[in-house]
């Protein structure tokens, strides 16, 4: 079959090409871990690289304090991790909400938490 004809037939058939999104893969404290003392970075990685630009990243305790100590950073030599520096002030859970663009201009957004023992 010709390649034109096998591109209609993907396209009546609704298969299309995978477009990739940048989804959180892990991050460092790991997504609900228990910590013990306050950790100085927070590192998400992400299954595609990113727009470090783009991306947001907001930190709180269960205060509500913000607990992000700078705007969220690019990894050298790691284009699909993003670092923020941390200055956690007290123990307990502290929430991460993240918006990622990946380089292919797709959109994600989720959140976790972690918990900080003295």
């Amino acid at each position: 079959m010709k390649l034109v004809n096998l591109i209609a037939l993907a396209l009546l058939l609704g298969i299309s090409p995978a477009f990739a999104h940048a989804f959180l893969a892990k991050s460092d404290p790991p997504v609900g871990s228990v910590v013990h003392g306050a950790p100085k970075m927070l590192v998400l990685s992400f299954t595609e690289d990113l727009e470090v630009p783009f991306c947001r990243v907001a930190v709180s305790d269960s205060m509500g304090m913000n607990d992000a100590a700078g705007k969220p950073q690019a990894v050298p030599g790691h284009p699909n991790e993003l670092m923020v520096p941390l200055n956690i002030q007290m123990p307990g859970k502290v929430s991460v909400i993240w918006h990622a663009l990946s380089v292919d201009t797709h959109k994600t957004q989720g959140n976790f938490s972690f918990t900080v023992t003295p």
